[in-house]
């Protein structure tokens, strides 16, 4: 197998020109349209259409689904034909069409049909923007590196809350077909912020780095080969599956609550207070925001026990739903919920990025928005069918998913202990 080259020449450079900021509007516009396009078209068809909660989560599911293997097939396109920048644009133009197709047929066959599309088009944007923060990983500062995540998640997340907010007042002056109408000619904006993004450079598409990128990133999962760890890749301390099961485990979680709560609004209310699911998913993501930046200013030994208490944190707040049963408490703890959910993305969020940055390759990116497809595009389908049976189901699953996932997570990370950590922060 040939071994990447750990240390680029591009990489020695005192100071590298690169442009962020287009990265993180177009992933603020992004959030800030499908938060709430999502959001209406799922009520929209719940609440006023009346489809059965089975066949909502197939809809659901449908583009998070295909990118299960969208973003293998983005890298590889991107590669051999386009670069990120071109590719980056297209995804920015398909992405409007096929999003205003579904307001114009809403059939389950068809949004179905679209929302597959859709999931192919993902395949070459989120991936294409945890490869430009590697990238600037490589050739930043320390201070700058974090300064770049902590920017891209305020952006998407930022988006996604400002979305939700604005949806929800939306619906309480118009509806959730309105909403979703208006959303959807905000997904526009990306066209013209994505020719913003500065052209890619020789040396991302050098000799040695196209070789070891292109091959199948399930192919190479040797987690104890020799990584450069320095001040720029500290959490390559932990095992990368650590990163894989956690962001498995948030998906779920994240799925089930999001899935579940409209579903425990109409069985518990009443149709009339759909505006709620805007603000408990809002909810949601500010807690979520708040982990993620939290996470940043803990050091490598704290962070392995932010994630292991939010993991046990989540299942005690599944088992209380059918505990108590009260729609006023569920709406509260489930928006509560995103801080611990917001802890465990950081985490594994930052093992992905640093294995990539300390390897020089683009598959831990690659297989992190696959395992962030299969979370999020299986779980939902087999809520709809669950809570059809039993309204509390799901939550039962996750219930017991929790302490599983704790154990494997304690094994994997028993190595990272306190004294080897107890002054570094990063």
């Amino acid at each position: 197998m040939q071994t990447p080259n750990k240390t680029p020449s591009y990489q020695n450079q005192a100071s590298v020109n690169y442009r962020t900021w287009p990265v993180f509007l177009l992933a603020f516009i992004r959030l800030f349209y499908v938060s709430i396009f999502e959001r209406a078209l799922s009520n929209y068809l719940y609440y006023d259409i009346g489809i059965k909660a089975s066949t909502l989560g197939f809809i659901s599911s449908a583009g998070a689904l295909t990118y299960i293997v969208a973003p293998l097939v983005g890298q590889i396109i991107t590669k051999k034909y386009l670069g990120i920048r071109n590719a980056l644009i297209l995804t920015s133009i398909l992405t409007p069409f096929l999003t205003g197709f579904q307001i114009i047929y809403p059939e389950a066959w068809f949004l179905i049909t679209c929302r597959i599309l859709l999931g192919l088009t993902m395949g070459f944007f989120w991936p294409n923007c945890l490869n430009l923060l590697s990238k600037w990983q490589k050739v930043s500062s320390l201070e700058k590196s974090k300064k770049n995540f902590a920017f891209f998640n305020l952006s998407w997340n930022s988006g996604f809350i400002g979305g939700l907010l604005v949806g929800f007042l939306w619906v309480l002056t118009w509806s959730d077909f309105l909403a979703m109408i208006i959303s959807w000619t905000l997904s526009f904006l990306l066209i013209p912020v994505s020719f913003l993004l500065k052209k890619d450079k020789k040396h991302d598409t050098s000799k040695e780095i196209v070789i070891y990128q292109s091959e199948d990133p399930l192919s190479h999962l040797d987690i104890k080969e020799d990584l450069v760890v320095n001040s720029k890749t500290p959490m390559i301390v932990y095992p990368v599956l650590f990163s894989w099961i956690s962001i498995m485990f948030l998906t779920i979680s994240k799925s089930i609550f999001i899935f579940g709560y409209p579903i425990l609004v109409k069985a518990l209310l009443s149709d009339d207070f759909s505006h709620l699911t805007y603000l408990v998913q809002c909810g949601i993501q500010i807690m979520q925001l708040f982990g993620l930046t939290w996470i940043n200013f803990m050091n490598i030994y704290r962070r392995k026990l932010a994630t292991l208490i939010s993991v046990v944190m989540v299942a005690i707040v599944a088992f209380t739903f059918f505990l108590l049963g009260n729609i006023w408490y569920i709406s509260i703890i489930t928006a509560i919920v995103g801080l611990f959910l917001g802890l465990i993305h950081g985490v594994g969020l930052k093992i992905m990025l640093e294995y990539g940055t300390a390897e020089n390759t683009t598959k831990y990116s690659t297989i992190n928005e696959i395992i962030v497809g299969m979370g999020f595009g299986l779980t939902p389908i087999i809520a709809g069918y669950v809570i059809e049976i039993y309204l509390y189901g799901i939550h039962w699953f996750l219930t017991f998913l929790g302490p599983t996932i704790l154990i494997f997570l304690i094994l994997f990370s028993r190595n990272v202990k306190r004294k080897e950590f107890n002054s570094e922060k990063l």
